[in-house]
């Protein structure tokens, strides 16, 4: 007997449904009226490799499986399957996952969320970096990618809520793991670094609540249109390369150019990325994987996202120097990367090689310029670890100021 997992638009569109059959393959079936597809990596025509429809699925969910397992118990799911993580919960982009086939069963209470609660789960997570949910009895129903941990809230009419199937995120908070000191004045630090180098970022500050704080940034997958919030449809590079999550470090920079030019082969959307790489590569972000980068699925066509899960991570010197996508397998330091070789990535995807070349070495200048203003936020001590770092990354790109 198959195993199905309905999809809706808009909480109430039914577009159509993953099925598992007698062999443990999922597939994806639109529903004939389906007016767009849900994923570059699952055109309408069906056209798409087999592991696609399941890598989209589980790209959804935490990467970890202790994750998964809190994740399975507090929402009282049969099982870390993705079927039933995905049943019903608030996850990223347009998307909502039902095991029901009736519109109906996408119904639950809006419960709200005050000082005491927010205290106890940022103080979880601050404790227990892999316990996302709440034990206590809190109904709250998100999914949400990635290692960290972090949940999801609401915000409306200034307070904030618990969110669900029903009632889509508009925020979320990460709390810092006891183990990392730092991490949050980092992140924030280098997503304001990102939109004083002029990129689009989301609104991002600190999250203080009865003698906690944690970072606390807007979704960008989210909108308000006539007073409702509404899902917008998104995608990590993952999901729209039809991969697991297990993959996001197999992912190049040339995989990824590849793509964009399939998606739009006027490059525009393969310059675009290549500044957000650059800033990473010049921030000093080795993490920087395939799931850092995401695409916005429209009525009007494909862009990129804001930047999101900008973190200077060889800020801390036990984390991995080499950064996750480097331009030439050889060269696995930032330090290492020159302006020849950012002219040779453009040259083998027949991209404007000045033009590339400029990109990389003003984005490096940006942010070593840019950085100085970071000295009003951060302690004495971090900044100066932050721009030591920066300093490195950036020894060989020759910073064009």
């Amino acid at each position: 007997m198959s195993d199905v997992l309905h999809v809706w638009m808009d909480n109430r569109c039914h577009v159509g449904m993953f099925i598992r059959d007698d062999n443990n393959l999922v597939e994806f079936r639109y529903d004939s009226d389906a007016g767009a597809p849900i994923s570059v990596s699952l055109p309408l025509d069906g056209t798409w490799d087999e592991q696609a429809p399941e890598a989209f699925l589980d790209n959804l969910l935490p990467d970890e499986e202790t994750a998964r397992q809190a994740m399975m118990f507090c929402l009282g799911a049969a099982s870390t399957d993705v079927f039933d993580l995905l049943d019903g919960v608030d996850s990223t982009g347009g998307l909502v996952f039902t095991r029901s086939d009736d519109a109906e069963s996408i119904t639950r209470a809006i419960e709200p969320v005050d000082e005491n609660m927010l205290a106890d789960q940022i103080a979880l997570i601050e404790r227990r970096p892999h316990s996302w949910w709440n034990e206590d009895g809190v109904h709250e129903r998100f999914s949400l990618a990635g290692a960290q941990g972090k949940f999801s809230l609401t915000r409306i009419q200034d307070e904030w809520y618990w969110t669900n199937a029903v009632v889509p995120s508009t925020h979320i908070v990460k709390p810092q793991p006891r183990d990392l000191h730092g991490l949050r004045d980092i992140e924030l630090a280098v997503m304001d670094l990102a939109l004083l180098c002029g990129l689009p970022v989301p609104q991002h500050g600190v999250l203080s609540v009865r003698g906690h704080d944690a970072y606390i940034v807007e979704r960008f997958d989210r909108a308000i249109r006539d007073g409702r919030i509404v899902r917008l449809r998104q995608e990590d590079l993952l999901q729209a390369m039809g991969l697991p999550g297990r993959m996001k470090y197999d992912v190049g920079v040339d995989d990824v150019l590849d793509l964009l030019h399939r998606v739009d082969a006027s490059d525009e959307l393969a310059y675009a990325w290549l500044e957000r790489y650059a800033f990473n590569v010049s921030t000093a972000n080795s993490d920087a994987h395939a799931k850092n980068y995401s695409l916005m699925l429209g009525a009007d066509g494909v862009r990129l996202s804001p930047v999101y899960d900008a973190v200077a991570t060889r800020f801390w010197p036990e984390f991995v120097q080499e950064y996750a996508m480097p331009i030439d397998e050889g060269f696995p330091f930032a330090e290492l990367v020159t302006p020849s070789q950012w002219a040779e990535l453009a040259r083998r995807h027949m991209l404007d090689e000045e033009r590339v070349v400029v990109l990389a070495r003003t984005m490096a200048a940006h942010v070593l310029t840019q950085a100085e203003t970071l000295r009003e936020t951060l302690a004495s001590q971090e900044f100066d670890r932050l721009m030591a770092c920066l300093r490195k990354v950036n020894e060989s790109i020759e910073p064009l100021f």
